[in-house]
């Protein structure tokens, strides 16, 4: 029998079977590994938010998820919460809380303090949050509370502060942000899936998905239409899932998609 690295290495850091939630998912099998950033793709009510809810472990569901070979469903709530965050679309309003503590929430607390703070620091730096730190969160505006609330869930598995921590789930957070601090977000990103984490996002803006992601899984009424390389994105399925004709443009190595007029 192969030594037991050796099979954890072969196995997907994220997989389902069957996974399936009455009325919103149709039953479906991934398997995913690290050192990648896989995009949602879908209108709105395709099942992307139900599909992350089912992979954290925060939504009942029927089949199975498994994170690193071991169920879901057999974590408890710290263990799940060490190996996976998620980020929902829909977040509880925190009124009167500096930012610094709202990113504290992301923190263990037998983290010590010198690394804590050398996390916050690099992740406000990639964010820009450096200038908002003794702000008022409820005084920020939308995109700025936005980023904040991101680099919360980012520190939940930062890779220095936790080794354990390898996926995450972003549910449509470039919403609210501008472009600029849109790529700053998908940049880091890229880099932490460069360090071995699995990055899952729900994301509407199609061309950023072909720009960033290695895969696509498109949603339609809650059932898997595509799923595998960005390059399965095509005018078909364009036309298919968001009833849009398109036109295709290849420059310096890209592909886009342009709305026909």
């Amino acid at each position: 029998m192969p030594p037991r690295d050796a099979l954890s290495q072969r196995l997907p850091l994220l997989a389902a079977q069957g996974l399936t939630v009455a009325n919103r998912l149709a039953p479906l099998d991934i398997g995913w590994q690290g050192g990648q950033l896989v995009a949602l793709l879908g209108p709105n009510g395709s099942g992307k938010s139900t599909l992350l809810g089912a992979l954290a472990g925060i939504l009942p569901a029927g089949g199975s998820v498994q994170i690193g070979g071991e169920p879901v469903a057999e974590l408890s709530w710290p263990e799940l919460a060490q190996r996976r965050a998620m980020l929902p679309q829909r977040q509880p309003q925190l009124f009167h809380i500096p930012v610094f503590q709202v990113l504290s929430l992301g923190l263990a607390e037998t983290t010590p303090a010198s690394r804590q703070n050398e996390a916050i620091t690099a992740l406000c730096q990639a964010l820009e949050l450096d200038g908002l730190l003794a702000r008022d969160f409820s005084r920020l505006s939308g995109g700025e509370q936005q980023r904040v609330l991101i680099a919360r869930t980012l520190l939940q598995v930062w890779p220095s502060l936790n080794p354990a921590g390898k996926v995450l789930l972003l549910d449509e957070p470039l919403a609210g942000l501008d472009l600029h601090h849109q790529l700053a977000l998908l940049r880091l990103l890229k880099t932490l899936a460069g360090q071995g984490l699995l990055v899952v996002l729900a994301i509407h803006d199609i061309n950023l998905a072909i720009d960033w992601a290695d895969r696509i899984l498109c949603l339609q009424q809650g059932t898997v239409v595509r799923e595998g390389g960005v390059e399965l994105v095509d005018e078909v399925l364009l036309e298919q899932v968001f009833q849009i004709r398109t036109d295709r443009i290849e420059a310096a190595g890209r592909v886009w998609f342009m709305p026909t007029l």
